[in-house]
């Protein structure tokens, strides 16, 4: 990893050198204005302003990200109505999202997720691996419903795209520090070099690390497997995490050709967040012959602690490290003043070790299971996992206008690679002294069998992937001075494969093989808006959505589905110091996809049918003076699923009632020009089950409470240093200290959940030049 006095270095270049840039705009010069400012947003491939756009669509500026501590995906779901964002356990960096009732967070890479995820306008194949930080944020887009043909890629949910920052052309350096309990430490610089002609450079480097939030009663255990995984320690402590990432953006313009260059990459080190036993199947007996998912489910679990615990004893769970890369390439050419060509270019790779996932609640001994085998490290759930992944993208786009017509030809290829090694223990006895060895049949490998399970790949998997999806779409928007009517189309055709080494019953008495799927779909989208004036605008839209099919252990699973109707108004008001966005919205899906597991199938699919959503958004912002801003969203979600007709109930994810509220007050300027910030924000998520399978047994300890959770920055603003204006904050989140379920799964004897993050609180310094 790239060391912290490295850090240290750019920060203090970064504090002497005022001399040789141009200062800031000032705080005064930038609050001057008191209407509630634009985004520009590219929700339709194209710039457009956000009230401009007639669909759902929530916009963050730098400002506001850096105001909520928006850094990666994992922090997205605070203020967007009807989005919710988990961290669940399997993987520190691989967050569930539930938008508009379309959940995912699958770590499998034969599912796609049902919620578009971009950087910089380029797909991210996998939602697995998302929680990692990005350098040099801009922009932040989240727009809500299916988006059936610009962003029509795997989006039945949605989309969210980050924008990252584009080099100015002019020298300037801003360095940010932050101090914090749990020995947080973050710090960023961003440099931007002078222009070259029509070249010009940003790069940005950001270390963030704390030290966890639960201690490890057993840290330092020591287990040596087999290739690729090695040797493993137990951790010292569970959330903590150690992040170095850098962004790099070149740009060449010409005039006529403007091509600009991405690069991003992470390296991160986490642990989970610590994962405590919430009950447990009191008919479980451990012994051999009487595996604990061949009994009867039981009429109820008997719950053990369900407090939020500052210890625990997981003597199997590792830190994992997540090395993300991702190069971008956005080329755009004005053919003549009404066409435009437009390239996007995208690479991107993901390798990530878990390590060992101690999903049992606790240490276990094996004096536990049987007399003789006392000493020896028994685990009854846990998992292994290393995973690796790979992908390009070519997106080209033809956009002109004609007169009143606006639009769109555009052509897209995907392609995939990726394997993921997770072996799956259950009931076994680990040996001491030696290499442990996985068992992919009843006799291969040297793990200690106390179940009767025929191998460690039962319950897991050692699968590879390639992926290919080929897609063409076109969209036209026809405008007048009080309307616009807009539509489109798109094809899309997924290849599949899947080849099997180990899972279920393979190979111990089926033989491995390679199983391969095809799936094709076309996408529309119709739009009416009707202007009133520049102000107000209301629209009806329409729009189709496809989440591709699959296999999953050598089973094909059909595509998912989605129509969605929308009404929509978008409204400044008192001149444009109140802003009101609202939307009604009715989706249908057929063949919801949900991945569920239990210690007998391992990760399956529920395929439900039919899925209805029907649901209200609302979004506030006034501004009633240059001192003031407030701001509210609401979301109601109504979801109903029906049956899976083999695997029974499927549990709805997603919270019915989502809120956020938030205020600031910016104070008048002292004599020397800086001047008092006050925010204060609260969230509110509604009770949910966490759990996709329906179990009466265990519905109450996997249901997620209702929570409302504070957060509040404190900052002195535009104080004059030298040449320069610094910005000093204080700040909190969770302020009450809530210590609420996060996340819970029933894991056919056991229950086991995640609470969320406690109160953390620090204090942010930061300079520009």
């Amino acid at each position: 990893m790239i060391t912290r006095g490295l850090l240290l270095a750019c920060t203090a270049f970064g504090a002497f050198v005022p001399g040789l840039a141009a200062a800031q705009q000032t705080g005064a010069d930038a609050r001057e204005n008191v209407g509630i400012g634009d985004i520009v947003v590219t929700a339709r491939r194209t710039q457009e302003t956000l009230q401009d756009v007639p669909l759902s669509v929530t916009a963050f500026s730098g400002d506001q990200l850096e105001a909520l501590d928006i850094n990666s995906f994992a922090d997205i779901g605070k203020t967007v109505p009807n989005l919710d964002v988990q961290r669940q356990f399997g993987s520190a960096s691989a967050p569930q999202f539930a938008l508009r009732g379309v959940s995912t967070g699958t770590l499998k890479f034969e599912a796609d997720a049902g919620i578009g995820l971009y950087i910089d306008g380029v797909y991210l194949g996998r939602p697995a691996g998302t929680a990692f930080d990005l350098a040099d944020i801009d922009r932040v887009e989240v727009m809500r419903g299916p988006q059936g043909t610009l962003f029509g890629r795997n989006s039945t949910g949605g989309a969210i795209n980050f924008v990252t920052a584009a080099p100015t052309g002019e020298f300037g350096v801003k360095a940010e520090g932050t101090l914090g309990n749990y020995d947080r430490r973050r710090g960023r610089i961003t440099v931007n070099l002078p222009a070259f002609g029509p070249l010009s450079a940003r790069i940005s480097y950001l270390h963030d690390e704390n030290r966890g939030y639960v201690r490890n009663l057993t840290p330092g255990r020591e287990f040596t497997f087999t290739e690729p995984f090695g040797t493993v320690r137990s951790a010292k402590t569970f959330g903590a995490e150690n992040t170095d990432a850098v962004a790099v953006a070149i740009r060449l313009d010409t005039g006529d050709l403007t091509a600009d260059y991405k690069f991003d990459y992470t390296d991160k080190v986490s642990t989970q967040l610590g994962q405590q036993l919430l009950g447990y199947d009191p008919t479980y007996t451990a012994g051999v012959g009487n595996p604990p998912f061949y009994t009867a489910p039981p009429s109820i679990y008997v719950p053990a602690t369900t407090e939020y615990q500052k210890a625990l004893a997981l003597d199997f769970t590792t830190p994992s490290r997540l090395k993300i890369q991702g190069h971008s390439l956005t080329v755009a050419y004005l053919l003549n003043e009404n066409i435009t060509f437009k390239s996007i270019t995208g690479y991107r790779k993901m390798d990530e070790f878990v390590g060992g996932n101690d999903i049992d609640g606790g240490a276990y001994d094996g004096g536990a299971i049987d007399p003789s085998l006392t000493g020896l490290p028994f685990t009854n759930i846990s998992s292994i996992e290393d995973r690796h992944q790979k992908q390009f993208t070519q997106e080209v786009q033809l956009l002109g206008t004609m007169g009143n017509l606006d639009w769109v030809l555009g052509g897209f290829y995907f392609r995939e690679t990726g394997r993921d090694n997770n072996p799956v223990f259950i009931g076994v006895v680990f040996p001491t002294f030696t290499t442990i060895q996985p068992r992919t049949t009843p006799t291969d490998g040297n793990t200690i069998d106390i179940f009767g399970v025929p191998s460690d790949y039962l319950a897991g998997a050692d699968t590879s992937i390639r992926n290919k999806s080929v897609a063409g779409y076109a969209h036209v928007a026809y405008k007048q001075e009080h309307f616009e009517l807009a539509g489109g189309i798109r094809y899309t055709k997924d290849d599949r494969r899947e080849v099997v080494r180990a899972a279920g019953l393979v190979p111990a008495f089926v033989p491995a093989g390679t199983f391969n799927a095809s799936f094709d779909h076309w996408d529309f989208d119709a739009t009416a808006t009707y202007i009133a004036n520049r102000d107000i605008r209301a629209y009806l839209r329409f729009a189709t959505g496809y989440l591709s099919g699959g296999v999953l252990g050598g089973v094909e699973f059909k595509p998912e589905t989605v129509k969605s109707y929308e009404a929509g108004v978008k409204a400044d008001l008192i001149d444009n110091t109140l802003r009101v966005n609202a939307s009604y919205f009715i989706t249908r899906r057929s063949n919801v996809q949900t991945l569920g597991f239990n210690a007998a199938s391992g990760t399956f699919l529920f395929s439900s049918p039919r899925g209805k959503e029907d649901g209200f958004e609302l979004e506030l912002t006034a501004r009633p003076s240059r001192h003031f801003t407030f701001n509210a969203s609401y979301g109601y979600l109504n979801q109903r699923l029906s049956d899976d007709p083999v695997n029974g109930p499927v549990n709805s994810l997603a919270p019915k009632n989502t809120l956020s509220v938030g205020g600031q007050y910016d104070s008048p300027e002292f004599s020397n020009g800086s001047y008092v910030s006050f925010r204060l924000d609260g969230f509110f998520r509604d009770k949910r089950l966490s759990d996709p399978i329906q179990a009466a047994a265990t519905n109450r300890l996997t249901t997620l409470p209702s929570r409302f959770d504070m957060n509040a920055r404190l900052s002195l603003v535009d104080i004059p240093i030298a040449m320069t204006k610094a910005k000093v904050s204080a700040w909190v989140q969770n302020l009450t200290n809530n210590h609420e379920l996060e996340f819970a799964r029933n894991l056919s004897t056991n229950v086991i959940g995640t609470f969320q993050v406690p109160r953390t609180w620090g204090v942010d310094i930061g300079m520009q030049f």
